[in-house]
């Protein structure tokens, strides 16, 4: 199926009447994990749904965002769940010249969603199958026990009724900040860490515009290769 452009036309061409509410889901959940990559877009965490869909690049909070959207769109109760996490997850997925930029914190989101009466708590969608592939690869050649944005044991897919990571993991939680459905408030609240030099990256990313993002998302597809 050619990668739609909204949310509107994803739910039309994704979501099946005739199907259950899990295989709706996973289905939902297959399709941003594949057709938005791992990786960086101009609006960073304050990436619209529909925008993150046509750029076609996200990292965990606008793949999140969009996942949260897409759920509510096709009548599932979901919401965006923000923690902190060390910033250890992105080394080499990140340039070394920008790297060292990344506060030691990063503010991560995960979904919650319900489905036939059961919660669950994913990130498996933020990781591409190519990028997963080529980082455990390299993390387990490397004897190392995550970088390039994920895990050597992360997961990627989701049997609609479980737990699934692809980049959170609970041991390396520093602060839980519950369910956020005000997003501007919370880039704006003490809590949020995804920020450098007084800037978030927002407003950075923003300025920056392709000259910021591409060398990023070229360094990842060197991984997926």
């Amino acid at each position: 199926m050619p990668a739609a452009q909204t949310v509107k036309e994803v739910v039309e061409h994704v979501v099946v009447g005739t199907a259950t509410e899990r295989e709706n889901a996973i289905a939902l959940h297959d399709y941003v994990r594949e057709n938005v990559k791992f990786g960086f877009n101009d609006y960073f965490d304050a990436a619209q749904p529909d925008y993150t869909l046509a750029f076609g690049f996200g990292h965990c909070n606008p793949k999140s965002r969009l996942m949260v959207t897409l759920f509510r769109a096709a009548g599932l109760e979901s919401y965006q769940h923000f923690v902190v996490i060390p910033k250890d997850i992105l080394k080499d997925a990140i340039p070394a010249s920008r790297y060292w930029m990344i506060p030691a914190e990063l503010s991560h989101s995960y979904v919650e969603v319900e489905v036939e009466g059961v919660w669950c708590e994913i990130d498996s969608y933020i990781v591409d199958t190519p990028l997963l592939k080529g980082a455990q690869a390299r993390l387990t050649k490397e004897g190392r026990s995550l970088g390039y944005g994920v895990r050597v044991d992360s997961v990627n897919t989701w049997d609609g009724q479980s737990r699934a990571f692809s980049q959170f993991d609970r041991s390396k939680m520093i602060e839980d900040h519950g369910r956020v459905d005000d997003l501007e408030a919370y880039f704006r609240s003490e809590k949020y860490r995804n920020h450098a030099f007084g800037l978030r990256f927002n407003t950075m990313f923003k300025l920056m515009g392709d000259f910021g993002v591409a060398p990023i998302n070229a360094h990842i597809e060197s991984v997926r290769q």
